[in-house]
């Protein structure tokens, strides 16, 4: 090994993972001073409005939960409303699927974040039911609740839309009817429970001498999507069968098959090509089928239909678990919403993915309304880091303006800052692509300069995954709560069980808006 080589792949990622969980805990101080400084503005100058600004948020994700954070509690009269009555930290969901962490660990209750406007509020601070509609004139949006079957009609002076996205199965024949799909902590759970039914259902078959073919079938793992979500579940479930299912069910390890299938010609497609055929080898040499150029054109109850992209051959392949992490589309009441408000909001081709949106996040045809996250076209990628941003943005924009047209105008546009890309891919490695301005530069990073990076992989980039998501977390009690499944993990392997309670917990839980 080179010295060069020795330098840039051993020495500087341990020194880059020892460093990194100060600066990080330094950088976000530094952004939340801005916070701390309105706080001491307000109790030195305390300037109240004569009237609160009824403000009602769709969802419970990333988006709104940044956005609530930042808010005045004197200033609005706030009503948030989903489905889901909890915020969960997507960048765990893989290890979720597992049982590396549990789903209590990267969950927090909406109404927990919410108890700093209690007694502020004429109106109920949040509400556990499904909007189905807006009337732009009248300032109302329309909400029900499955559960007890009663709607709400709400009043708004603002609105902001966060209602997040759906996974797109591109109206592929099957998939939605037999493919799980890998975006709520729901869907998680089906996957761990799903692995857990198929090992137990391919040991009874095994025990009573069925054909080699059938057991192999239901323990034939197939994921589609090869970005950051399918990678990420293809390495955990690697991890899964090599330490875990090899201690409790040895006779099946060897016929264990988990598959990774994409479209392009790479997996984790927004890394440099090194660090996606890293990623390729790695998991490879885990054991897993890495398949790329080929297009899922269908699926039934067993198999999967495919379609290599290179040379138009077609293929089909028998599956026990089909999990698609292969994109996202808007959701039905987005798609509703734009419809209603129509005129610039439409495509003039392809599908609409999202409400349009002004560099301040106000819907065009819609006075009044924001929309934030995976439901606005914002010009920002659909990820977590980019919603939360938009949130915060927002938050402050609402807590300096009043939302006073005048002062919004004046108000600085949205920009949007890329801290760079993390990505687990198995055997506690990782790859990382992180933009010089994490460590205090200014300079808007995340803009396809290659100067801007530091790109790493390894053991020093896993260092840096998990330190950055630990420090990332917007609880502490999550914070040590994900610690300790880590070490429990780490130290005695991943749950075998389904736990009752998770099962029940994934009934109540509803669907994301």
């Amino acid at each position: 090994m080179s010295f060069k080589h020795f330098m840039t792949r051993r020495v500087v990622p341990v020194l880059v993972a020892g460093t990194l969980v100060p600066t990080v805990f330094f950088t976000t101080a530094r952004d939340e001073w801005i916070d701390h400084a309105y706080s001491i503005k307000k109790i030195v100058s305390p300037n109240q409005p004569t009237r609160k600004e009824r403000v009602v948020i769709l969802g419970s994700g990333w988006g709104s939960l940044s956005f609530l954070q930042r808010l005045d509690p004197d200033k609005v009269d706030i009503t948030v409303v989903s489905p889901r009555s909890f915020f969960f930290y997507t960048p765990l969901l893989a290890g979720c699927s597992t049982g590396t962490v549990a789903s209590t660990s990267i969950t927090e209750s909406m109404r927990w974040h919410l108890h700093r406007f209690k007694g502020t509020s004429s109106r109920p601070l949040f509400l556990q039911a499904h909007a189905s509609s807006i009337d732009v004139e009248k300032k109302t949006v329309t909400c029900g609740s499955s559960a007890v079957g009663v709607s709400t009609t709400l009043d708004y002076d603002q609105l902001v839309v966060a209602v997040g996205a759906e996974s797109n199965t591109f109206n592929i024949k099957g998939v939605k009817e037999y493919a799980t799909m890998m975006k709520e902590v729901e869907d998680s759970l089906k996957v761990r429970r799903e692995v857990l039914e198929k090992l137990e259902s391919a040991n009874s078959l095994l025990a009573s001498g069925a054909s080699d073919e059938e057991v192999r079938r239901h323990l034939h793992w197939v994921v589609v999507g090869g970005g950051p979500t399918g990678v990420e579940l293809t390495a955990e479930l690697c991890d899964f069968v090599n330490s875990d299912v090899r201690d409790y069910f040895p006779a099946l390890t060897d016929k264990i098959q988990i598959s990774l299938i994409e479209g392009t010609g790479k997996v984790l497609g927004v890394f440099a090509p090194h660090i996606s055929e890293y990623a390729r080898n790695k998991l490879l040499k885990q054991g897993a089928n890495v398949t790329t150029n080929c297009f899922v054109t269908g699926a039934n109850e067993k198999t999967v239909s495919l379609l290599n992209a290179v040379d138009k051959s077609k293929s089909s392949i028998d599956y026990g678990l089909l999990v698609w992490a292969g994109g996202i589309g808007a959701r039905p009441f987005t798609r509703a919403f734009a419809t209603q408000i129509g005129g610039e909001q439409l495509p003039k081709k392809g599908p609409l993915r999202g409400l349009k949106v002004d560099n301040k996040f106000r819907v065009a045809g819609a006075d009044n309304v924001w929309a934030l996250g995976d439901c606005a076209l914002s010009g920002s990628p659909p990820t977590a880091q980019a919603a939360y941003q938009q949130g915060k943005y927002l938050g402050r924009l609402f807590r300096e303006t009043n939302c006073e047209r005048e002062k919004v105008e004046e108000h600085d546009a949205f920009e949007f800052h890329n801290y760079g890309s993390l990505a687990y891919v198995g055997s506690s490695s990782a790859v990382a692509d992180l933009k010089l301005h994490l460590w205090g530069s200014e300079h808007p990073a995340g803009r396809g300069q290659d100067s801007d990076s530091t790109v790493l992989e390894g053991k020093g980039a896993f260092a840096i995954w998990r330190s950055l998501y630990f420090s990332k977390m917007l609880s502490m009690k999550n914070r040590w709560q994900v610690l300790f499944d880590w070490c429990m993990s780490g130290t005695f392997g991943r749950d075998i069980s389904a736990p009752y309670n998770e099962q029940v917990e994934v009934k109540k839980a509803g669907k994301s808006a």
